[in-house]
C-alpha cells in the first residue's frame, strides 16, 4: 500500500506562549514530542513523512529534515487547510495517515490498525481515544456498526468521551477539507469509519496538558 505520512505542523501554539522554540520541538521525554508521531508513522512503513509548517518556522523545518521528513511550506489557516496542502501532487488512490505533532498516544502501531479497516467500509477510518477533557478535541459518536453518527466539535458539553486523534484516507475522500473550518467539521456526516485504540491521548496544547505530560515522560 506504500501509504504517505503527514504532519501539519503550521500552528502557532498561542495558548503555550511564551515558548522557547515552536511547540511541535519542544522536549517531552528529552525528544522533541513531534518525534512521537514521526515514529508511529514509520512504524506504518510509509514511503515517505511530508510535515507541513509555516517559512518561519525554522526550528521545525530543520528538525524534520533531521527526521528525513520532507516539508512542506506554506502559510495555512486552518488544521483542515494544513492537511489539504501536505496532500498537494498525491493521486486521489494514494493512502495518507495524518498524525498530529503535538499528541502522545499509543499504540504505537496505531495507523497499522486503522490501515486494516481502510476501505472495508469506508474510505477514511480515524483513530478514537477515550479522553478526560472531551471538550478540547472533537467528540466522535458512533452508531451501531461502528461508522461515525456524529462528530461533535469542541462542545462545551459534548455526548461522551470518545476523541479522535488520527486518521488513516484515501486521498480522494479529503477533496474539498480545505473548504472546511475543521477536519472534525469535514467529518460529521460522512461516511466515516473509527477504531477505538487503547489508553488515552494526551494533547499538550495547554500549560495544564503540557505540565502533564512533562510529568509523564
Amino acid at each position: 500500500m506504500d501509504p504517505v505520512g503527514l504532519v501539519p505542523a503550521a500552528g502557532r501554539a498561542e495558548r503555550l506562549q511564551p515558548l522557547p522554540c515552536s511547540k511541535e520541538v519542544y522536549p517531552v521525554g528529552g525528544r522533541p514530542v513531534m518525534d512521537y508521531v514521526v515514529d508511529r508513522l514509520r512504524a506504518a512503513e510509509c514511503r515517505e513523512v511530508r510535515v507541513v509548517t509555516r517559512p518561519d518556522k525554522a526550528d521545525v523545518i530543520e528538525h524534520a529534515r533531521a527526521l528525513g521528513a520532507d516539508v512542506v511550506t506554506g502559510n495555512p489557516t486552518t488544521l483542515a487547510a494544513s492537511i489539504a496542502l501536505g496532500l498537494r501532487g498525491l493521486d486521489e488512490s494514494d493512502v495518507v495517515l495524518v498524525g498530529l505533532p503535538d499528541t502522545l498516544w499509543e499504540p504505537i502501531d496505531g495507523f497499522v490498525r486503522l490501515l486494516e479497516q481502510l476501505g472495508d467500509r469506508a474510505d477514511v477510518v480515524l483513530g478514537l481515544f477515550e479522553s478526560d477533557e472531551p471538550e478540547r478535541s472533537d467528540v466522535v459518536v458512533l452508531n451501531e456498526q461502528g461508522l461515525v453518527r456524529r462528530v461533535h466539535v469542541k462542545e462545551a458539553n459534548p455526548p461522551g468521551n470518545l476523541v479522535w486523534g488520527c486518521f488513516v484516507a484515501r486521498v480522494g475522500a479529503l477533496a474539498g477539507l480545505e473548504r472546511s473550518f475543521s477536519p472534525g467539521h469535514f467529518f460529521d456526516g460522512r461516511e466515516v469509519a473509527a477504531v477505538v485504540l487503547p489508553g488515552r491521548m494526551l494533547d499538550i496544547g495547554t500549560p495544564a496538558a503540557l505540565a502533564a505530560a512533562e510529568a509523564l515522560t
